[in-house]
């Protein structure tokens, strides 16, 4: 599908806004992408792209698990008892070491629902923006070094340019921001 905005890039993004009740739907590619984040204040689309890969992730390794067998069936925490079969109907788990216990099946069901294990929040709105970027960069670096053990370099070297250029963001607003000081300073 080609770019709604440009008519000349395949589109890779799907942008559904809704002003005044009407419900506008657009396919761009990502410079026109690039374009309407610099419009829409307050949306971190760094942040975004990294939950939707996550989820993608997810969904890509729920595929190809999906002939396996869960291997939950028969787990036992040993220091409340609590079985996982419990779990999966209560959604309750008996102590802090169930976690422990249930832990691949956690995991897992966490990636499914969540798109990652890990919680990374939402930076609040006073917040300087380069702590999104840092966030960016240190989620790339973690998925480079991935990408390396699993000699995927073609995913590396992507990874190695966004970093790059994430980086070159983030010493361009850190500049910005010390120039924006000293002007203070001397005004």
């Amino acid at each position: 599908m080609m770019c709604e905005e440009c008519g000349e890039r395949a589109a890779t993004f799907h942008l559904t806004t809704i002003s005044g009740g009407e419900k506008v739907e657009r396919n761009l590619c990502p410079v026109c992408m690039a374009k309407y984040q610099k419009k829409l204040p307050g949306i971190d689309f760094g942040n975004l792209a990294g939950m939707l890969a996550g989820i993608m992730n997810a969904t890509k390794a729920a595929a190809e698990k999906q002939d396996e067998v869960p291997a939950a069936t028969g787990l036992v925490c040993e220091k409340c008892g609590t079985t996982y079969e419990s779990f999966q109907k209560t959604g309750m788990l008996g102590c802090a070491a169930c976690y422990q216990a249930f832990r691949e099946p956690l995991e897992e069901m966490l990636n499914r629902i969540h798109g990652n294990v890990q919680h990374t929040g939402k930076v609040p709105g006073g917040v300087r923006k380069d702590v999104s970027l840092k966030l960016s960069i240190d989620r790339l670096k973690q998925q480079l070094v991935k990408a390396i053990a699993d000699e995927a370099y073609e995913d590396a070297a992507t990874y190695r340019d966004q970093i790059r250029a994430l980086t070159q963001q983030l010493e361009a607003a850190q500049k910005a921001e010390a120039d924006g000081a000293k002007e203070g300073v001397t005004e």
